[in-house]
């Protein structure tokens, strides 16, 4: 039993492989997807940028030409001033021209701020500009990598697949039905690490009986709480291997 715990260990660090693989190979568009999501959120925010930068143009030169006719107006009026007959013309035109005087120093106020707003928009959209761009050369060489290891994992797969097909045929029928049985009902993950005496799949501690049975690796033990095959390993499955594809 020994030699059947063994080949068990090393069918399930296999099946990990593939279940890794295909699992990258499904949500391969995926991951595609979220990087020209991500993108697409990057230009959408320098969008905005453009957007308030052109607002804050258009209202600088809707003031700019405010002012201009605000300053034409007291030219006019004082020109006028010289041809009034009454003192109460004279007055009243007076007042015009303090009244736009003062509406020309509010305009020119918020003509000041303006221009302040309008530069600190320009850096902002520039540096989102410069952000949009820098992020798109990155995520390009995402996508290259992305596509890379696609086709790395679709020439591994096989390989592992073939591998799995070995270790099976090692294995008695009824460690393999055990196994394959588990496996339809929990997914890849079928054998549980014990360590001290505590699953490391569900944290159930068992009795010591069990535990030593486990460590004896005679015959296959199965934990009473999660009901995983259990295998003396202090490591994680692959916690030795850099597996990469």
């Amino acid at each position: 039993m020994a030699r059947q715990m063994e080949a068990l260990e090393r069918l399930q660090e296999t099946d990990i492989r593939i279940d890794r693989i295909k699992n990258f190979i499904d949500h391969y568009s995926d991951f595609v997807d979220e990087l020209d999501r991500e993108f697409a959120e990057l230009k959408r925010l320098a969008d905005e940028e453009k957007n308030t930068l052109d607002g804050l143009k258009k209202e600088r030169a809707k003031l700019e030409l405010d002012l201009k006719d605000g300053e034409e107006h007291i030219k006019r009026c004082n020109v006028r001033l010289y041809a009034v007959k009454t003192n109460k013309e004279y007055e009243a035109t007076l007042k015009e021209i303090g009244e736009q005087k003062a509406k020309n120093s509010e305009t020119e106020t918020s003509l000041l701020l303006l221009y302040d707003q309008v530069d600190a928009e320009e850096k902002k959209l520039a540096e989102a500009r410069e952000k949009v761009a820098r992020e798109e050369k990155q995520i390009q060489v995402k996508k290259k990598e992305l596509a890379q290891k696609l086709e790395r994992g679709n020439a591994r797969l096989p390989q592992e697949e073939k591998a799995k097909l070995e270790l099976v045929a090692e294995l008695k029928p009824d460690a393999l039905e055990l196994y394959q049985w588990l496996q339809s009902k929990m997914g890849p993950k079928v054998l549980g690490r014990v360590v001290n005496e505590v699953c490391q799949s569900c944290f159930r501690k068992i009795n010591s009986q069990m535990y030593n049975e486990t460590l004896g690796g005679e015959h296959l033990v199965q934990c009473p709480g999660c009901n995983r095959i259990l295998v003396h390993k202090t490591e994680e499955f692959l916690a030795g291997e850099d597996f990469e594809f």
